[in-house]
């Protein structure tokens, strides 16, 4: 079992892949070419069965305006994609996570590029 994550924005999403139980980030990609890139990884990996996509709730479990892109996205891929798994994780503190590690990076790496390998490691750990 194989997973591709996704943190998905209004202009760019960030995306993981699981290899060997370990998230890898690989690709920042344009929010109009998600689907594109999607399959682009379904074809190259084809042992994924389960796309993960970040939920954002503020600390108090409260509704941002991104949840509703974020839900309609949901819902587009499980009809796109019937034969995957498609799991939500609450990545309330990926961001902060990702700080953390980006200045330990010494600004190396930014925080985002690493968002979506963050959520995906959230996913691996509950299973």
């Amino acid at each position: 079992m194989t997973a591709l994550a996704i943190d998905l924005w209004d202009k760019r999403c960030w995306i993981a892949i699981e290899l060997e139980s370990i998230a890898i980030p690989k690709d920042i990609v344009l929010r109009q070419d998600i689907i594109k890139v999607i399959n682009k990884y379904l074809s190259e990996y084809s042992y994924i069965d389960t796309i993960v996509v970040w939920l954002p709730y503020d600390l108090y479990w409260k509704e941002l305006k991104q949840l509703e892109k974020t839900k309609a996205f949901i819902k587009q891929l499980e009809k796109e994609y019937k034969s995957l798994k498609i799991i939500w994780v609450d990545e309330r503190f990926t961001t902060f996570e990702a700080e953390n590690i980006s200045s330990l990076l010494w600004g190396q790496v930014k925080r985002d590029d690493i968002s979506a390998s963050l959520i995906l490691e959230a996913y691996l750990k509950s299973k």
